[in-house]
Formats: C-alpha cells, sequence, structure tokens
C-alpha cells in the first residue's frame, strides 16, 4: 500500500485524476482502517482527505444545508444550524454508533461506504438530499436518489469524490417526521430494518408522503409505488393488505446472522403502518 496525503483540494483532484488502480479514501478511517487491519485492503493507494478544508463544515445558502463530506457525525449532532434548521435530521442521529466512532465516521463515508444499513441515507432520502460530486474537470450536482445502481455500487465516476451533501433548508417544514430503527440491542446497534418518513396530512388526506428504507435491499432507497398508492388517500381508507402487496415488490430483504427475511419483511410493515396512523409522529 501507499499512502497519499494531498495539501490541497486543487492538488487531491489532480491525484486522483492520474490513479488507474485501486485507491480508498481516508476520512473518518472507522471502516477502512478495520479492512486493513483485517487484511481485506491489501494494495492499492490510501488517500488523506480529512485535512482539506472545503471537505468539512456546516453552512447554508439561500436554499440549501450544505454538510461537507467529512463532516463527522459529532458535528452534525452538536450542529446550531441543524438543530434551527433541521430538527428531525439532527435528532435521528444522536444514537448513531458510539461516542467514539460519532468523533471519527463521517458522513460522507457513511454514504459511499455504500452499506445497505447506512444510518444516514434512508433519512437524506426522505429530505430529498442531493451530492455535490467534483472532479478534476467537471462538478455536478445530482439527487442521492440516483447515486446508488446496485450493491456498493455507484454513478460516482473514477476521478470523482463527494464533496457536500445538500439538503433543501424548508425540507421538514409542516412534516410530521419518522424515524425508527431497529437493531439488536439500543447501543452501538447496526440496523435491522430502518424506515424514515415524512407526511402531510389535511382533513385527515395525506397531501404529500415520503418513505424510505435501510437495510431491506441492496441498497437504500425510497418506496415510490407506497408513496404513488399513499398520496391523495383518506387515512382511513388505507388498505393495509394492498400495502402488503405492494412492499413485496419494492423491498427483498434478506435472511443471514442478524435476522431472516420474514421478520424484517413484517417488521417493515408495522414500521410504515405505525408512521401512518400516529397522528404526528414527529
Amino acid at each position: 500500500m501507499e499512502f497519499i496525503k494531498p495539501n490541497t483540494l486543487k492538488e487531491l483532484l489532480e491525484i486522483i485524476s492520474t490513479i488507474t488502480g485501486e485507491k480508498y479514501y481516508f476520512a473518518g478511517g472507522t471502516d477502512i482502517n478495520i479492512q486493513i487491519k483485517k487484511d481485506i485492503i491489501r494494495n492499492g493507494k490510501i488517500i488523506f482527505i480529512n485535512h482539506i478544508k472545503e471537505l468539512n463544515g456546516i453552512k447554508e445558502d439561500e436554499n440549501y444545508i450544505l454538510i461537507g463530506s467529512t463532516t463527522t457525525f459529532r458535528q452534525i449532532i452538536e450542529s446550531k444550524l441543524l438543530n434551527d434548521k433541521l430538527p428531525f435530521f439532527q435528532k435521528s442521529l444522536n444514537n448513531f454508533a458510539s461516542p467514539l466512532i460519532q468523533s471519527q465516521a463521517t458522513i460522507g463515508g457513511n454514504i459511499a461506504n455504500g452499506s445497505p444499513t447506512a444510518d444516514v441515507v434512508p433519512l437524506l432520502l426522505v429530505l430529498d438530499g442531493k451530492l455535490e460530486l467534483i472532479s478534476n474537470s467537471m462538478n455536478r450536482t445530482i439527487n442521492l436518489k440516483d447515486f446508488f445502481t446496485g450493491y456498493k455500487k455507484f454513478i460516482l465516476k473514477p476521478d470523482e469524490i463527494i464533496k457536500s451533501i445538500f439538503i433543501p433548508q424548508n425540507a421538514e417544514n409542516g412534516f410530521d417526521t419518522f424515524y425508527e430503527k431497529i437493531g439488536s440491542r439500543k447501543a452501538l446497534s447496526i440496523a435491522k430494518i430502518a424506515v424514515a418518513g415524512l407526511k402531510k396530512v389535511v382533513n385527515n388526506e395525506i397531501n404529500e408522503i415520503k418513505i424510505a428504507v435501510g437495510s431491506l435491499n441492496e441498497y437504500p432507497r425510497r418506496l415510490d409505488l407506497i408513496e404513488d398508492y399513499l398520496l391523495n388517500k383518506d387515512l382511513k381508507d388505507i388498505d393495509f393488505k394492498k400495502i402488503r402487496i405492494i412492499l413485496k415488490e419494492e423491498i427483498t430483504p434478506i435472511t443471514d446472522l442478524r435476522s431472516d427475511k420474514d421478520y424484517r419483511f413484517e417488521v417493515c410493515l408495522n414500521l410504515i403502518k405505525k408512521f401512518l396512523l400516529k397522528p404526528d409522529s414527529g
């Protein structure tokens, strides 16, 4: 392995534009350190990025809250700006990992690691989060929902990195909010199922609905078909037998050491029902 520490963002982008072999970005190191110790990563170049100031911090512009990709979860949890503008997002991450991991793990790493269990992704999906991707030759902004293409596969080009995460400033305004993660224990738990949701209900009718799940497919995703079924539906007319049928089209839970697929399906269905029937799920 070769370790590289660029001095500036410009130098970083120039370096990665010339690397053709394996490369790994080291920000918090909570995952990559384990892979190195377990001899999963043996070759390639390790590129340090956590010292590059343009990739870190939380700020706002006229329309968005911008979170740099190397911003830690501790910074997110302690941010006054997020507490003021996106309190649901911030509060939902309070139980992310341990205090030690919170101080090291980064939001960009949680996304780019590509794990189906990534805590932050279902939340960003219902908040219509976007990613700013940059390279030596171009910058582009994409919807997070378009980033994943398969298990640990993305549309990210070999010379691109995630610079920032954009969340609309009004993403939570007027919504009932919901986030629940089911794990084997309360602390340091890897999600067996995670469900995030936003809904606006007027005169008992669902005017807006957003639901995203984690740990139930090869990557976290919005439940578009269920959202389509629920939009403009009166709460008393929701047919949960119909939702069960639709859910079978949208999720593909697996059986592993932590849970079996039938358990995951039923818990997901129950969490969706809990979200929909709770008058104010914030």
